[in-house]
This record gives C-alpha cells, sequence and structure tokens, in this order.
C-alpha cells in the first residue's frame, strides 16, 4: 500500500489568449468590483475606444457589431451606448474581439464583433453574490445575482439599480466664407448640461435537462432608465465682425427606455459529439424624448418663444436560430446553421410651437414626420475546421437574402432595398515550436444602413443643426484581412497581429452648410478607403507580485472622398495604447492603475484630436474572500475630453466636448454559496460618459 501525500495544483487565468477566429480578454469570472459598468470593461479592452458619448469603436472604426453571448440583443439597438453604460460589469465574464469572424457570425460591423460573455449560471447548490457601491455626487449601484440547482432545474436571475451623475459641457466655433459675398460668419455656441440616468436591469431564467444530453430553457430580460436632463445654451452669430443674433435656449426634457426580451432554447447532444442547438426570441424597445424648449433673444430684441419636440422611437426584433456541429471523422468539424433577423421600428417626431395669442401649441407640418422601417434577413452558413498536424484551417460561406422596406409616411415617399449576397471567411493556424503560433484570417464583411440613416426628412436639433437620412444609401462593403503571431511562455504572453482593410460604398457622415449659420448633417457612400495598421499586446508577470498588460495600435487611414469635394485622397497615421499595472501588495490586497491614450484620427471632413485617461484602485478581501472592499478613482486628472474639427475650404467647425469624470467609488462585495473566488480580478472604473 503506498500513501499519497496531499497535494494543490494552481493554475492562474491569463489576461488574454488567440483561439482561431477571436482574441479573448478575461475580466475575471465572479468579479471582486462591482462599481463599473461594460463601458469600463470595454475602455480596457485592447484595441477598443469609448468615446466622451459612449459609443465604441475598435481599430478606429466605430462600425462594430456589439453581441451578448453570441447573440443580438435589444439592448444593443438603437441606443447601445447608454446601455453599455448602466450594464453591470460584475456580470460579465469575458469579452471577445472578433475582427474576422466565421461565417457563422453576422458579417455586419466594419471592424468586426466584440462579444460579451455574460457569467456562467450553471454552479451546484445555491451561490449568489450582493454588490453595492456609493460615489461622488449621489452616485450608487447595487446588484444581486445568484442561481438555484435543485434536481434537473436551474433557476438563475440577476437584479441591479444605477444612478449616475453625467454633467457635460460644449463649445462650438463655426467659421463660414461665403464663397459668393466674401463675408466671414462666425457662430459660438455654449452649452452646459445635467442629467441623473437610473437604470433598473432584471435578467432571469430557468434551464431543464429532462434527459442526459437535453436542456430546455426559458429567459427573459428587462431594462428601465430614465432620467432629466436639462442644458443651457448661448448662441451668438457675427458676419463681416458685426452681431447678427444672439439668444439663449434652455432645454427641459425627461427621458426614458423601456427595453423587454424573452425567448426559448433547446440544446441536444447526440453520439459520436453532434449537437443540436435552436433559439427563439423577441424583444421590443421603447424610446422616448419629450423636450420643451424656451428661448430669449438677446439681439435682435424680440418676444421669448417656446417650442416642445416630442420624438417616440419603438423597435421590435425577433430572431430564430438553429444550429447543428458534427466531427468528420478524428481531427475535423462541421457547423451549419440558419439564422432569421426580422426588425421594424416606428419613430414619431411631433414639434410644436407656442402661439403667444392663444398660449396654446400648435402643431408645426413642416417639421412633424413620422417614419417605419422594417428590414428581414435570411441567411444560411457552412464552415469546415480541420486540423492537420501543426497547421490548422477552417473556411466557411454565409448566404444572405435581405429585404429592407422603408415609409415616410409624412411626405408618402417610400423606398427600400432587396438584394443577396455570399459572405466567405477563412482562418489559418500554424503552431511553431516554443509555443508559438502563427495566424491568417480573411472575411468578407457589410455596413447596412440602419432606419435613422434612411430617413430622409430632417430632424431638429436646434435651430443651427439639422439632420437627415439619405434613402440613397446602398450597403458598405469590406474586405478585411490579418496575419498574427502569438507566443505564450508560463506567465509572459506576446501577440502581434498585422491588418488591412478595403472599404467601398463606405457610409459617412457628411456636413454641409444650409444657409450662413445652420448646418445639415447627413450620410453618403464614399468612394473608397483603406486602413492599416498593427496591433500589439503583452501580458507578464514580475515576481509573482506584479502583473503589466500593455496593448497599443498603430494604423494608416486613406480616404478617397472625390465625391465629398476632395480632390485628392486624404491619409493620416494614428496610435492608441494602453497599460494595466496590477500589484499585489498581500494576498489579500490589490493595487491597480490603468492608462489610456488615443492619438488624433482621420476623419472625412477633418480630424478627431488625441485623448488620455488614467484610473487607480484599490481592492482588499477578507473572510476567507467572501468579502471584498473596492475604491477606485476615474480620470485622476480629469483630463477626458473630446475635440473634433471639420475642415473644409468654405467651413471650419470645431467641437469640444467635456464631461465631469472624476469620479470616486467605494464599494462592497459579498459572495455566499458555491460561487468560486479568483486570485488576480481586474478592478473596474467607471469612464463612460
Amino acid at each position: 500500500m503506498v500513501q499519497l501525500d496531499k497535494f494543490q495544483v494552481q493554475g492562474k487565468q491569463e489576461s488574454f489568449d488567440n483561439a482561431i477566429d477571436r482574441k479573448v480578454y478575461h475580466v475575471g469570472k465572479d468579479l471582486q468590483s462591482a462599481a463599473g459598468s461594460a463601458s469600463d470593461l470595454l475602455q480596457n479592452v485592447p484595441a477598443v475606444q469609448v468615446d466622451i458619448e459612449g459609443n465604441v469603436s475598435l481599430r478606429g472604426s466605430s462600425d462594430v457589431t456589439i453581441l451578448i453571448n453570441g447573440k443580438s440583443s435589444t439592448l444593443m439597438g438603437r441606443n447601445r451606448a447608454a446601455a453599455l453604460e448602466q450594464m453591470p460589469a460584475d456580470s460579465i465574464e469575458r469579452i471577445e474581439v472578433i475582427t474576422n469572424p466565421s461565417a457563422k457570425y453576422r458579417p455586419d460591423g466594419t471592424a468586426g464583433v466584440i462579444n460579451i460573455v455574460m457569467k456562467s449560471k450553471q454552479k451546484s447548490g445555491t451561490a449568489g453574490s450582493v454588490s453595492m457601491n456609493v460615489g461622488n455626487n449621489q452616485r450608487y449601484n447595487f446588484s444581486v445575482s445568484g442561481n438555484v440547482h435543485a434536481g434537473a432545474f436551474n433557476y438563475y436571475g440577476s437584479a441591479s439599480i444605477r444612478q449616475d451623475d453625467r454633467p457635460r459641457e460644449s463649445s462650438e466655433t463655426r467659421i463660414f466664407a461665403d464663397p459668393l459675398t466674401g463675408v466671414t460668419s462666425i457662430t459660438r455656441q455654449q452649452t452646459q448640461e445635467t442629467s441623473r440616468p437610473r437604470s433598473r436591469i432584471f435578467q432571469g431564467g430557468v434551464e431543464y435537462v429532462p434527459s442526459k444530453g437535453t436542456t430546455l430553457g426559458a429567459n427573459v430580460s428587462y431594462n428601465y432608465r430614465d432620467f432629466l436632463r436639462r442644458a443651457d445654451q448661448h448662441y451668438a452669430t457675427s458676419a463681416g465682425g458685426a452681431s447678427v443674433s444672439d439668444y439663449k435656449r434652455t432645454r427641459y426634457d425627461p427621458e426614458y427606455e423601456k427595453d423587454i426580451e424573452f425567448g426559448g432554447t433547446l440544446a441536444h447532444s447526440f453520439a459520436e459529439d453532434r449537437e443540436l442547438s435552436v433559439e427563439v426570441k423577441h424583444g421590443r424597445t421603447t424610446e422616448q424624448e419629450d423636450n420643451h424648449y424656451q428661448n430669449t433673444y438677446l439681439f435682435p430684441v424680440t418676444p421669448a418663444s417656446a417650442n416642445n419636440n416630442l420624438i417616440k422611437v419603438i423597435e421590435n426584433s425577433t430572431e430564430a436560430t438553429a444550429d447543428y456541429s458534427s466531427p468528420l471523422g478524428k481531427d475535423a468539424k462541421l457547423e451549419v446553421g440558419y439564422a432569421g433577423l426580422f426588425e421594424g421600428s416606428d419613430a414619431d417626431f411631433r414639434v410644436s410651437d407656442l402661439d403667444p395669442v392663444s398660449g396654446l401649441f400648435i402643431p408645426d407640418t413642416t417639421k412633424t414626420n413620422r417614419f417605419k422601417y422594417d428590414s428581414r434577413i435570411h441567411a444560411l452558413y457552412l464552415t469546415v475546421e480541420r486540423h492537420f498536424g501543426s497547421f490548422g484551417a477552417m473556411g466557411g460561406l454565409r448566404f444572405e437574402d435581405v429585404k429592407i422596406e422603408t415609409h415616410q409616411i409624412t411626405t408618402g415617399q417610400d423606398g427600400g432595398d432587396n438584394y443577396r449576397n455570399i459572405y466567405p471567411t477563412l482562418h489559418l493556424t500554424y503552431d511553431l515550436p516554443a509555443a508559438q503560433q502563427l495566424q491568417l484570417n480573411y472575411s468578407h464583411r457589410v455596413r447596412r444602413p440602419e432606419g435613422d440613416d434612411l430617413n430622409p426628412f430632417p430632424e431638429y436639433q436646434d435651430p443651427f443643426n439639422l439632420r437627415a437620412g439619405n434613402p440613397h444609401l446602398q450597403p458598405e462593403q469590406i474586405h478585411s484581412i490579418e496575419a498574427g503571431w502569438q507566443m505564450k511562455n508560463n506567465d509572459t504572453t506576446y501577440l502581434a497581429t498585422a491588418y488591412y482593410r478595403y472599404r467601398y460604398n463606405g457610409i459617412t457622415e457628411v456636413t454641409r452648410f444650409v444657409d450662413s449659420t445652420t448646418l445639415l448633417t447627413t450620410k453618403e457612400n464614399l468612394s473608397t478607403s483603406r486602413a492599416s495598421g498593427l496591433e500589439l499586446g503583452a501580458a507578464r508577470r514580475f515576481w509573482d507580485r506584479l502583473g503589466l498588460n500593455f496593448s497599443g495600435n498603430v494604423y494608416r487611414s486613406e480616404i478617397d472622398a472625390g465625391n465629398l469635394g476632395f480632390t485628392e485622397p486624404r491619409s493620416a497615421i494614428a496610435w492608441d495604447a494602453k497599460v494595466n499595472l496590477g500589484w499585489d501588495v498581500s494576498p489579500a490586497t490589490l493595487v491597480q492603475l490603468n492608462a489610456n491614450y488615443s492619438a488624433k484620427r482621420l476623419t472625412p471632413q477633418g480630424y478627431r484630436y488625441p485623448t488620455s485617461v488614467l484610473n487607480i484602485g484599490l481592492r482588499h478581501t477578507f473572510a476567507n474572500k467572501k468579502v471584498a472592499v473596492i475604491a477606485t478613482v476615474s480620470d485622476v486628472f480629469n483630463s477626458l475630453k473630446e475635440r473634433t474639427l471639420i475642415d473644409t475650404p468654405s467651413l471650419r467647425d470645431e467641437i469640444t466636448r467635456r464631461r465631469s469624470s472624476r469620479i470616486f467609488y467605494v464599494g462592497l462585495v459579498y459572495n455566499f454559496g458555491g460561487a468560486s473566488k479568483r486570485q488576480k480580478d481586474d478592478i473596474i472604473f467607471d469612464n463612460a460618459p
């Protein structure tokens, strides 16, 4: 009889790794920090940028598809920036960046796909966590999540409430040289805005395993966000050095957004590792702005006026998917599937002006409109993956049949499009000695115009800015290729990826003068554009106490915008970098620093200036890691701002936006039941707008 001593095997989760078709960034299971949001997590993901308005871009492109657990979601629809601000970070397990997705995924998105994978809900017995945080300026958030696994049933759910404080200020200086009269007009705009959004999110479901290999599920999610937006605006215009107009405008706007989504799933495993999964879900989003404006005229002096602008949008989405996978011998795998996506929206814009005689608000028929949008996409896909020793390959084809219908009810103008296309993908890997790997990927992608992009009726944002869609927009086509290398050696990981994107019929925003003071922003199809770059990443631990993660992205953009009035292609080189430094002061205490920088970026009519932010935080655990205390400071130097420049032969428009982004949070997390614990978790900072 041989007696063996007890021993323990420890493994550390790496910060990121490369799969054949994606980069995976582990943000930690059962995160010990719940102060942040999904936007804060994305701030720290390499090659991902989040601007001051909460808009997400990838490798310099804002056209990126965001999925939840590999599927589309109503939360990521019309106002996904706000949804990401309110989604609790402690509900996320990992973030996958898929710059060249396989044919299994929708081809939408110039830059690719960001897939947010929520925490696993399959745990034995009863488990859960409670998190509460308070911040400066009446910020707070609270969340609770858990599951009960009883026999063949697993019940899971989570609920959270989050209140933010989002003061903003912006300034704009617009200079227009009239080519006919030679007179230069200057318009200056100053805006101070406050809002305090509050979001309530609930998610829950049940899974039932009636027999081995078969799982049935049902789930529901609900999000309600509301806030009161107040703004003070000051507009002043001069021409030839003489004052033309000077007035103030106040805005009172109670807003809300309500999202509900429910669905069902079926998964069955057959013999020989064959699997079938079916999912059907339906979602509905209702969003409303109720704008009330008061106008005071300083020069020339005229009676005050008032107007209302009610915007209500209802969106519906139904998605059905069926996926089947089967091995093809020992080293190969086949996947086939169907995806149907049916979306519709109804946007109602109602504008009315105060009649000074009757004291009633009279509808303004020149600014009121209603627009409906419906799309239907049927898709079939096939992928085959095979390994030949050190060589791996995955090829795929996706066929899509698309039908789009638009109805501008006010003007009676109908439109739409109907087309079919095939989108090929290819992923190759080759394993080298010393734990190294080479990759080569290609995909054909598309960017389809959204409903707002196609509505030709102008939306009056303010007296100096109009926005309208373009019913003649064509889908943007993208060819994307990239080559990568990675090496893993104990606690060290290196990544390098070179990429190239070629776009034609590119969709971009274009700003033009309607008159000497009013701008109209719409969208056009660019001739062509190209982007190439090099993305680098490194992760290493020193002395088992210090962890360093670095990522950088250098890219060159070239835009051929001849149809926008530029006689020669425009090009520029930009870069961004992120550093994460974590110090384990003791087994129970972690100090963390995050720094992000984005250099000046090219736009079709100008530039976006650099941005930078620095965050610090501390986490201490006790009670056998069941309890954690977290303290964070976001944007230590209050440096986060956005500056954009439009510079054409007749127009120069410089816009600066800021917000109070130095945010303090102190929080407490308690894990109970069978929840797993992690040694190395990220501290989440609040850099959402």
